[in-house]
């Protein structure tokens, strides 16, 4: 197993103390994807909101367990406390606090304990490593990021037949954030094999199989999308844009206005002809119904906001039209029989299953969006401000310098920080270490009102080279401070 060194695990060990501190500071993406009147209307936190407050007040242990785990503690697992936890990454990203953070490493925790049980020996378990992975870049833990090598180390050993459609895709999950963390060729070679192989199953209108090459199903072609967005986000290949492309528009053609999907439309190959996007109904027999579980909407919320479609806000009503207090059932239509072997994963009225998957989805849609303190308001833990950066009264505090980006970001080697001054006046900026340590001044003076470029080469005020992790860089004009995440990886 690839290990990192000491002198790394006691940098990142410390991650919680800097990044807490900066996290009260307005830390906007550099353009928000919407104005922020409609952003204001979005659905979006509040039913974030709304799913975090069942899962705070139902936790037992750091997690919320489904009840089917006692059927298949693996599978329900991975579905239930695996997407909490990538949630809260994604939450906490945007909004970073003590609370938020706990949530993360409970979860983290959890996995860890249960290394073994939770395991299934195949390329799901690509959905293990991406959590672990996840859960050292928001914490700074080695020990998560040791486990999430571990898991790579054994999806390596699998046959590259296996890395194919869903599975393929959660392997690759793992894959793809090894790579981004470590640079690692062999991470990189086969998140790009895995991505290589969708192409030739990809139907002409768009849609994936679940199973059986040629079949047509809605809810795994959402299910795919979601994990080649994610993907997209750790590792550029030039495969994903287009088939994301196609896979929207089919998507587009199978949600009404209403934000309902339909799983069938008429054809004109004869009289009554029905074209069924359901795998089983389109011609693979050893599938399922997978039509109509909620988790879907989450899915279909995420791929429409990625395109910036009209069709997001249709998906976001009908999800809050089968919420019940930040839960879902496992259906809302097309219900099986109780002799249906599946019917065990269809029958709750509260699925702590969906309202995971979804609480994953739906946080996967913050980054686009600006203001998380602000946006998400006051929440128990949310880290103090920094000795002698205490923020005035909101009506009170000067405008803040605006960073525009920080990029590349994560980086191999330095990063340029770009920002704007809204006013002729000082204004200085440092970088520091996940441990609050100031690693280098970059600037320090007067400056003109408009935008303006510094850069970090990754060397600390010696000259010496800094090891990867977690750094901020911080700026502060008059009594307004700005800061913005920066990783380092190999």
């Amino acid at each position: 197993m690839r290990m990192i060194s000491h002198a790394l695990a006691a940098r990142l060990a410390r991650a919680a103390a800097l990044a807490l501190v900066l996290a009260t500071a307005a830390n906007a993406p550099a353009a928000a994807r919407v104005a922020p009147e409609i952003e204001a209307r979005d659905p979006l936190v509040p039913m974030l909101r709304r799913i975090d407050r069942y899962l705070q007040r139902n936790e037992t242990d750091g997690v919320v367990l489904d009840w089917r785990w006692v059927i298949n503690e693996t599978e329900a697992v991975r579905l239930s406390v695996q997407p909490q936890l990538l949630g809260y990454v994604e939450l906490y990203r945007w909004h970073p606090s003590d609370r938020i953070r706990q949530d993360v490493v409970d979860r983290a925790n959890y996995l860890l304990a249960r290394y073994n049980q939770v395991r299934s020996g195949t390329v799901f378990d690509g959905m293990l490593g991406y959590c672990f992975f996840e859960a050292f870049e928001a914490t700074g833990d080695s020990a998560y990021f040791n486990a999430g090598q571990a898991v790579v180390t054994e999806l390596v050993s699998i046959a590259p037949g296996n890395l194919i459609l869903n599975g393929g895709l959660m392997a690759a999950m793992a894959f793809a954030a090894d790579y981004r963390l470590t640079g690692d060729a062999t991470a990189e070679q086969f998140a790009r094999e895995a991505i290589a192989s969708l192409p030739p199953y990809q139907n002409g209108d768009g849609s994936f199989p679940h199973w059986c090459p040629g079949s047509e199903d809605v809810s795994y072609t959402d299910w795919m999308a979601m994990e080649l967005i994610l993907i997209q986000r750790r590792l550029d290949d030039p495969l994903i844009s287009p088939m994301l492309g196609r896979m929207e528009a089919f998507m587009d053609a199978r949600v009404d206005t209403s934000g309902n999907t339909s799983y069938q439309e008429p054809c004109q190959d004869y009289d009554g002809c029905i074209r069924y996007y359901w795998s089983v109904a389109s011609g693979c027999d050893i599938d399922y119904d997978t039509r109509a579980f909620t988790n879907e909407l989450g899915y279909s919320a995420l791929l429409f906001d990625h395109f910036h479609s009209p069709k997001y806000r249709d998906v976001m009503r009908f999800a809050m039209s089968r919420e019940h207090g930040g839960t879902w059932a496992d259906k809302w239509d097309f219900w099986p029989p109780p002799s249906d072997p599946y019917y065990v994963w269809t029958a709750a009225d509260t699925s702590v299953v969906n309202t995971s998957l979804n609480f994953w989805c739906l946080a996967a849609a913050l980054p686009e969006r600006s203001g998380g303190a602000v946006a998400w308001g006051p929440d128990e833990g949310d880290a103090a401000p920094a000795p002698g950066h205490a923020p005035a009264p909101l009506g009170a505090r000067a405008a803040p310098p605006r960073l525009v980006s920080a990029t590349p970001n994560p980086s191999r080697d330095g990063f340029a920080i770009r920002f704007s001054t809204g006013a002729p006046g000082p204004i200085s900026i440092a970088i520091f270490d996940a441990a609050g340590r100031r690693v280098r001044a970059l600037y320090a003076g007067t400056l003109e009102a408009g935008a303006h470029e510094t850069r970090w080469d990754g060397r600390d005020e010696t000259g010496a080279e800094c090891g990867i992790g977690i750094y901020f860089a911080w700026m502060r004009e008059g009594e307004a401070t700005r800061s913005v995440r920066l990783l380092r990886i190999r």
